[in-house]
């Protein structure tokens, strides 16, 4: 008799998000061999592959992506009957960090669509860059972390790519200088690497003239003067020049926005991860919508 249990499930999505059974035993607190053994066992008892095991990462065949889709669904099922018969029994704390300058793109939809459904759950929310929330998480400071994902070693779930733009303050024309003057954020943001190699891939003379850890000093400095900045769309205020290659500027790779959370998560830090996969990874018409087969392919 063929059935899917939810243990199972889990263990087939942590693989899946993770491209590694060892990365998934990690994530779900279990050995790399009981994961390999459970996922073993639905592929022999659907009498289906359900991964392409290659030398470097693990990635889902066709039967495996179609699976993927119908196994976030039944684990989000099995969460909301979960919620429904736990409902008004107890408060629930959930510490989220992200980058700062995310938090336009994320913190509309979590206070005034989120908060509403799960009134039970108290958000802490913690700024930092990346590689250091990535740590929190496992150091289980956090519960969960919205990461710019590393593309040397990738983490977590990708759940949406964001366009890194060029931007300036109104009536400024910085691009125009022969040395480009730059507001960035310091060593350690995952973004910087990749303006500045651009940069130097089209021979731009650069200067960094500001760095600041937060988006409210990078934005001052750019608002006061001849000063170029680079910041995820969401994040570009409004009324700022946007600037590109009709600019003389290098066009920027996509950033690869990722969630990780602790080993064997808590139900309402699986909520928020639900809530964020819904509300980021919609299969919409138009061209700022990325569907879930497209971001599992950029994050390999």
């Amino acid at each position: 008799m063929r059935y899917l249990d939810s243990e199972t499930l889990m263990a087939f999505v942590a693989v899946a998000d993770t491209g590694s059974f060892t990365a998934a035993a990690e994530q779900l607190g279990k050995s790399q061999a009981a994961i390999s053994i459970a996922v073993g066992r639905l592929e022999e008892r659907l009498e289906l592959r359900l991964f392409d095991r290659g030398h470097r990462r693990v990635t889902p065949t066709p039967a495996g992506e179609r699976l993927l889709g119908y196994a976030r669904r039944i684990r989000a099922i099995e969460d909301e009957a979960l919620a429904m018969l736990l409902e008004g029994r107890r408060e629930s704390r959930v510490r989220l960090g992200m980058p700062d300058d995310y938090l336009t793109l994320f913190g509309t939809a979590l206070m005034q669509r989120f908060a509403p459904r799960h009134p039970m759950v108290n958000l802490d929310l913690q700024y930092d860059f990346s590689h250091r929330l990535e740590t929190m998480v496992e150091s289980r400071e956090l519960d969960i972390a919205i990461i710019t994902q590393s593309s040397a070693h990738p983490r977590g779930e990708v759940i949406r790519l964001e366009r890194q733009v060029w931007c300036a303050a109104p009536n400024r024309r910085p691009e125009t200088a022969s040395c480009l003057q730059l507001a960035l954020f310091p060593d350690g943001c995952r973004a910087r690497p990749q303006v500045l190699a651009a940069l130097d891939a089209q021979e731009r003379r650069w200067r960094i003239v500001y760095s600041s850890s937060d988006l409210a000093g990078i934005q001052l400095a750019v608002a006061s003067g001849d000063i170029l900045t680079v910041l995820p769309e969401a994040a570009v205020p409004p009324g700022w020049r946007r600037l590109g290659p009709e600019h003389g500027l290098p066009e920027l790779p996509l950033l690869r926005l990722a969630v990780v959370t602790t080993p064997q998560a808590k139900l309402a830090v699986r909520q928020l991860v639900a809530f964020l996969r819904s509300e980021f990874q919609k299969e919409e018409d138009g061209e700022d919508a990325v569907s879930a087969p497209a971001l599992q392919a950029a994050a390999r």
